[in-house]
């Protein structure tokens, strides 16, 4: 048995992009311990602006942290800023037999400073990344900020412009609908520190259809137990929207949904969210929505391909130029 070893692999992102069915997937695993805090964001304190954090944002990361680890860390939390070095040991201050320890935090993805923080602290750190087609993870963040009474404009194309003309913007202070999606400028951050073995990639097309093998090789590359049963019965950020608007804007406005989040067991609160929320008659996006989105990403998924040297488009068919 050992404890209080710190992370030796990190999952970077990308928001939408099926990580938080990926940790619950990695936490199953024996060889692989990852904390009770699923988003820690530590490593991308260095850029993270508390000050200018949207309402909302604020509301969903104001977390006791000190109450939190007094009671023992009671139940998984999605995310949190777990900025302070004694709070971030004490998440890995258990026993376990774990081979690999790991961190799963999207911002870690987006936030400039926090490659070079996961360098500093392992140089030999594994990164796993999962990248999603930009115009799909963007449509699904909308859909996701729709359920939760963040949108603010009508219209997807009136939103992302009014989200990346802010005043202030970064993680937590604005959606970052588009900028999200700059995968390559992203990741070359990771490439100029580690070397290309130490980096794998999933396309997040790969992973919805064939979970298994996509976790073999994270397995594979992380040097642990590849042929270990993965149970994937439980699906996680399933899209949906609200029964009543109104009302659902009235409980996240008013605080009661993030205060109902902190006392109630969260098998009471997947009931409550089929009671709140339907998967039936989700919008759908429009042809001048998909164009907008096409014409602002088609340079980064090109840039991305010589990045990677390895088809995406084939998967991402949007992006496939006639000829």
């Amino acid at each position: 048995m050992t404890r209080g070893r710190l992370p030796d692999f990190f999952v970077i992102g990308v928001v939408k992009g099926g990580t938080t069915s990926l940790y619950t997937y990695l936490d199953q695993h024996p060889e692989i311990f990852v904390p009770r805090i699923k988003e820690t964001n530590h490593f991308a304190a260095a850029d993270i602006q508390h000050q200018y954090f949207l309402p909302t944002y604020a509301k969903d990361v104001d977390i006791d942290l000190n109450r939190y680890f007094k009671k023992g860390m009671p139940e998984v939390i999605h995310i949190a800023h777990v900025d302070s070095t004694e709070h971030y040991r004490q998440l890995f201050d258990i026993e376990h037999n774990a081979k690999r320890i790991g961190d799963v935090s999207n911002s870690y993805m987006i936030c400039p400073s926090s490659a070079e923080a996961i360098h500093s602290h392992d140089p030999q750190s594994r990164i796993v990344v999962v990248l999603r087609n930009p115009i799909s993870r963007a449509w699904s963040q909308y859909l996701m900020n729709i359920r939760e009474a963040k949108v603010e404009c009508n219209g997807l194309i009136e939103e992302f412009e009014h989200d990346r003309k802010r005043p202030h913007t970064g993680w937590g202070v604005s959606h970052q609908y588009l900028e999200l999606g700059h995968y390559a400028e992203q990741l070359n951050r990771y490439y100029e520190l580690f070397p290309k073995d130490q980096v794998h990639v999933v396309l997040y097309e790969d992973y919805r259809k064939d979970p298994e093998g996509v976790l073999k090789r994270i397995c594979h590359f992380l040097q642990v137990d590849e042929d270990f049963s993965f149970d994937f019965s439980e699906q996680r950020n399933r899209a949906s929207r609200p029964r009543s608007e109104g009302l659902n804007r009235a409980l996240v406005n008013t605080g009661i949904l993030q205060t109902v989040k902190g006392i109630v067991p969260r098998s009471l609160r997947e009931k409550g969210k089929k009671l709140l929320y339907t998967e039936k008659g989700l919008p759908e996006m429009t042809e001048p929505e998909r164009d907008y989105l096409i014409g602002y990403y088609q340079e980064e998924v090109d840039a991305l391909e010589k990045l990677l040297g390895r088809q995406v488009k084939d998967l991402w068919p949007e992006f496939q130029k006639e000829a």
